[in-house]
């Protein structure tokens, strides 16, 4: 899930309160007659701003993942060639019936309908229910080694970014790494923007030790563009370098 196109697409599309919660009725119209409604399969900006994101990551493979907001699986089907097992996830049924397409000869990808942060809490019930057939039911629950957030915590309310937030810390394994990356500018009916959401996330991460939660996170990237912030964390004290004994 991304931005909308220089806000454009939200003229016409009424979501009013709506944006402190997710908007059902924002996204099917986004995706009305519209498979790439951000033309990720098109647009430089898109694919610069994704093999930013690939190449920043620490590791070169991971073995559970998880996307939040996978959109129409552009990304995801990226991610899948970096990771043993992926768990796609979006809210939009037009969306996941596109990214289950994109993927449907990609056995470790597992795409399901959620919507975020409400189904984070039973998220292996719902990977069981969308896979019931799926032999490996070890890659279908936490914690995951990978979370990739990209472009849709701003479409949230700050309390369910704080949920989203206190997920992460529950479910990050013990070396993994989280990813966040968000759009800048503001985008019509919607109060969060990418600085905001990126202040939230540093302010909840950006700290040698949290007792509250145990959980120690080392900020090991971070990238300010013009027209996205892109941080990366590793519940771990060791960067790249680190880890391939280079000092």
């Amino acid at each position: 899930m991304s931005h909308t196109s220089k806000n454009s697409l939200a003229d016409n599309i009424d979501i009013n309160s709506q944006s402190a919660a997710y908007s059902e009725s924002y996204f099917d119209a986004l995706y009305n007659d519209n498979s790439d409604p951000w033309k990720y399969q098109t647009r430089w900006y898109e694919k610069r701003k994704r093999d930013i994101c690939l190449a920043i990551l620490p590791q070169s493979q991971y073995n559970n993942a998880i996307e939040l907001g996978c959109g129409n699986g552009v990304l995801s089907e990226l991610l899948a060639q970096r990771c043993l097992a992926l768990v796609s996830i979006d809210g939009n049924q037009r969306a996941v019936q596109l990214a289950k397409a994109r993927l449907e000869e990609v056995s470790h990808v597992k795409v399901i309908q959620g919507v975020i942060p409400n189904d984070l809490m039973t998220l292996k019930y719902a990977v069981m229910e969308a896979y019931p057939l799926s032999n490996d039911t070890s890659t279908n629950k936490p914690p995951f080694d990978l979370i990739v957030i990209s472009e849709i915590l701003y479409y949230l309310s700050p309390n369910d970014i704080d949920t989203v937030i206190a997920w992460t810390q529950q479910n990050l394994a013990i070396g993994g790494t989280l990813l966040c990356c968000h759009w800048r500018y503001a985008i019509d009916g919607f109060t969060m923007t990418g600085e905001t959401v990126h202040q939230r996330l540093n302010d909840a991460f950006n700290f040698a030790n949290n007792e509250k939660h145990q959980i120690a996170f080392n900020h090991q990237s971070q990238i300010i563009d013009s027209d996205f912030l892109l941080d990366v964390w590793q519940r771990s004290p060791s960067s790249v370098a680190m880890q391939e004994n280079l000092i």
